[in-house]
């Protein structure tokens, strides 16, 4: 095994066989930083979120990208050519060669030249995953969901601060700034008392049934399947949308899309992510096929202060985004732009006594701003914009919708215990057991 600094000078040259052919950007120039300095990274499923995560880092001249995971050959292969090519160019290399493809990702995890993993593989993976990362010493971009279930989620949270490790959600609309400005709008008194919180997700859909077949070659299907049940292979449960409406793989668009909005819910009103409430709802699901999570919902949260938040699938009646309610204004945000009720509040001049929120990097595109946040956390050792604990709590409000409308009657949740206040029945629905070997 050599050592990082080795193994990135090694890499980076390609087929360059003498120092004094080393491209200056190797060296430091052109805006890019000398190999020494460079963050090595692995990436851990190269499917959609993996491909865009790579995308976002481009522009940022602080990282490697060294080794990929994935179970399916193909896709993998792909995926280490497309790295490869940009570092070809962004060196100015005659050739590179330095990304290795991994049908299993614990051999990466061996690997101490490596200081960062992005986790970019289904729900159902991220409580295995992540622990294992963090265990292994790495820090860690953890897409969103935090964890399929309520009791991963408690695991992995304890694991990051007992290991000192940098742990980045994949909650991105917090490195947007008319994100971070509602929040500080809502936060900072500007719409007075907070008395109601919407937020809308899409709502999920129906999958039509497909028959069983042998999975293509090269295709590791009890890898992809991992703690999940080992079901018959079929090319829709792998794909967009199945993987995301099949309650073994995700709880639905109402944790895996809710818990952006649901996030920022929580930034602007830590109330939501921090005290006890009551929820009720009713939903519904899908009444053939292969789906079974809910296609449409009507969640809401009552808070012992009074405060009121509704979560529903997007124009149930809603729109998409996070409305903070005051007694003297409201400001709704979404990824298509901000409105308040008095225009002016979108141009208001903070105080120096008021409290602001954490500011990613200025990037224009929220990705990268969010992958230059966990950056510069890694190299200060501070929290970034999505700390694990934050993750956890936009993460759990789905989830805790999902069980509410499962049993079918209201329930009361306790953040800081993360359980049901007297429900055994609901508490048992927080996990599940996994299939071994991929067990926290």
């Amino acid at each position: 095994m050599v050592n990082r600094r080795e193994f990135l000078k090694s890499t980076a040259l390609g087929v360059a066989a003498s120092p004094w052919l080393v491209p200056g950007s190797v060296l430091g120039k052109d805006g890019n930083l000398p190999a020494s300095e460079r963050i090595v990274i692995a990436i851990l499923g190269m499917g959609n979120r993996g491909r865009h995560s790579f995308q976002a880092m481009k522009p940022l001249p602080d990282h490697q990208v060294v080794a990929i995971a994935e179970a399916r050959r193909d896709r993998g292969e792909d995926a280490c050519r497309m790295v490869d090519n940009f570092y070809k160019e962004r060196l100015g290399a005659a050739e590179y060669k330095g990304c290795q493809l991994y049908g299993d990702f614990r051999d990466i995890l061996l690997r101490d030249d490596i200081d960062a993993v992005w986790g970019t593989v289904c729900d159902h993976w991220h409580g295995c995953l992540y622990s294992r990362i963090i265990e292994s010493g790495k820090d860690v971009y953890g897409e969103k969901p935090l964890t399929r279930w309520i009791g991963q989620g408690v695991k992995v949270k304890k694991l990051v601060r007992q290991y000192g490790t940098v742990f980045q959600t994949g909650t991105q609309q917090r490195s947007d700034p008319k994100f971070r400005l509602a929040c500080n709008l809502a936060r900072n008194g500007y719409l007075g008392k907070i008395t109601e919180v919407q937020v809308a997700a899409p709502g999920g859909t129906a999958i039509e049934s497909v028959p069983s077949c042998d999975p293509p070659e090269g295709f590791d299907w009890d890898m992809w399947s991992g703690p999940a049940p080992l079901h018959p292979f079929d090319p829709r449960r792998v794909e967009w949308l199945g993987l995301y409406m099949i309650a073994d793989y995700c709880a639905g668009f109402i944790t895996n899309w809710g818990v952006h909005h649901l996030d920022i819910a929580g930034w602007g009103v830590p109330e939501i992510f921090e005290k006890p409430f009551d929820i009720e709802g009713k939903g519904v699901l899908p009444t053939h096929g292969m789906a079974d999570t809910w296609i449409s919902w009507q969640m809401k949260m009552t808070y012992d202060s009074g405060l009121i938040m509704h979560f529903v699938n997007s124009g149930n009646p809603y729109k998409q985004g996070c409305r903070f309610i005051g007694d003297e204004g409201w400001v709704h945000v979404n990824r298509g732009g901000i409105e308040a009720s008095d225009p002016a509040l979108l141009t208001v001049q903070f105080k120096d006594s008021d409290h602001l929120l954490h500011a990613s990097p200025a990037w224009g595109d929220s990705y990268t701003a969010h992958t230059a946040d966990f950056f510069r956390s890694m190299r200060t050792r501070q929290d970034p914009i999505s700390p694990v604990e934050q993750g956890h709590y936009a993460t759990t409000l789905g989830n805790v919708s999902d069980i509410c409308l499962r049993l079918g009657r209201k329930l009361r949740w306790d953040p800081q215990e993360d359980v049901f206040v007297n429900d055994a029945e609901a508490n048992a629905m927080r996990t599940r057991a996994e299939r071994s070997p991929w067990t926290m």
